[in-house]
């Protein structure tokens, strides 16, 4: 049988239409054109025939079978021919719960029992629509949590807010029993059967899949007590206690600051700081500003344990500022005194809003304040870091006391600039 080979001509025609379909400027027309023609270069250098129907007509064993073909396609029939654009197969359906199921308890288990049932299909779902009669509550809708369209955008139109909502219509009814216990049914609308996207890629894609329980809480609430602990961190140690959780990082940031207000329990910050000393009777004293007699700008404070050591060693105390040390960047003054052994023990802590003359005005005042009150001497030296507004607002308050410089600033200065 005499086998036909394409012609030069023929080539020419597909390459054409390869051009015409792709474009002549897309990547794929000039690596077919430059592969062919190193093929036909190679074949050349190493004394092989030149591409014919042969070559076409024994494939590699990896390719899948085809019909060995007696003419040449034309380029007519090429042109002619209709494309074959290969599409992948449409994605399963998205399967609906058991209906009606085992009865639950509790409206809220069943919905627990559905929100299961969606994490596992790939969607998540919406309590709405709750029905009561005689002060009872009879009825529910689940629905899927991209019913309905998106809501047109209220703002400015400076940024574009993103939606889930796609027109979803999937809806179930759950419906309370005389018995006290849930039971689910099918929406008598056929058009709520049926969800009109795909499955989700990842539960985290749907708030109900990212509900803070209460073991969830309890471990991000531990974990947060260590000092400096990042939400990341967190969030991988809730992944590992919690390994059904799909958290995000942004979830951890918010359930930390939910914690944080329900410990605050409506107050702000410093005002459950200072109903904290109050209830646990720490001695402090508190500046307020003038203008505004709600907000705090500066506070002093000791422990019971502080004043021990500072009534048994009164003699020399240092001064200090320390920063970076609380959300709110304050700096944070620390008064230390000096044992007969050469150690260092806190007498007395600080927060200031400024470094100023007031500022440390008011620190110095607090702290012979609070030696006042509780039968503290006066001490021999007071050792600072040479700051010329502390020193003048320390002199002021104690100005029978010898002020000293610190040997550690001392070599740190002389370091620095030598």
């Amino acid at each position: 049988r005499e086998q036909s080979s394409p012609t030069k001509a023929e080539f020419q025609s597909a390459l054409k239409l390869v051009r015409e379909v792709i474009g002549t400027d897309r990547k794929l027309t000039l690596e077919l054109a430059r592969s062919y023609e190193r093929v036909r270069q190679w074949r050349e250098k190493w004394g092989y025939s030149p591409l014919s129907s042969d070559a076409l007509e024994s494939p590699p064993p990896y390719s899948p079978p085809r019909e060995s073909s007696t003419q040449a396609v034309s380029p007519q029939k090429i042109r002619s021919s209709p494309l074959r654009i290969s599409s992948s197969p449409a994605p399963d359906p998205i399967p609906n719960p058991p209906i009606p199921g085992d009865p639950a308890p509790s409206a809220e288990a069943l919905f627990d029992l559905i929100n299961t049932f969606a994490k596992e299909s790939g969607f998540g779902i919406v309590r709405r629509n709750a029905y009561s009669y005689n002060g009872r509550r009879m009825r529910y809708s689940f629905q899927c949590d991209r019913y309905g369209e998106p809501r047109p955008s209220r703002g400015a139109g400076l940024r574009q807010r993103k939606s889930r909502k796609c027109g979803c219509k999937w809806m179930v009814i759950a419906e309370a029993l005389e018995e006290g216990e849930w039971l689910l049914r099918q929406h008598p609308n056929p058009e709520h059967s049926q969800h009109n996207h795909g499955r989700s890629i990842r539960p985290s894609a749907h708030p109900s899949h990212r509900r803070l329980t209460t073991p969830i809480r309890a471990t991000i609430e531990s974990t947060s007590r260590r000092v400096g602990i990042r939400a990341r961190d967190v969030r991988a140690v809730v992944q590992e206690q919690h390994p059904e959780s799909t958290f995000t990082q942004r979830d951890i940031y918010n359930a930390r600051a939910l914690i944080n207000r329900d410990k605050l329990n409506g107050y702000t910050p410093t005002a459950a700081l200072i109903k904290l000393f109050d209830e646990m009777d720490v001695p402090y004293v508190a500046k307020w500003a003038d203008d505004e007699p709600s907000r705090l700008v500066g506070l002093v404070w000791t422990f019971s344990y502080c004043l021990q050591m500072w009534k048994r060693f009164p003699e020399v105390i240092s001064f200090d500022n320390t920063y970076n040390t609380n959300r709110f960047k304050l700096p944070l003054f620390q008064a230390t005194g000096q044992t007969c052994l050469g150690s260092v023990f806190n007498a007395a802590f600080g927060l200031i809003d400024n470094e100023r003359r007031e500022g440390f005005q008011f620190l110095s005042e607090s702290i012979r304040q609070l030696a006042e009150q509780h039968s503290i001497c006066q001490p021999d030296v007071i050792v600072t870091d040479f700051d010329d507004q502390m020193k003048a607002a320390l002199n002021d308050q104690f100005p029978d006391v010898q002020q000293q410089l610190c040997i550690h600033h001392i070599n740190s200065n002389v370091l620095l600039k030598s």
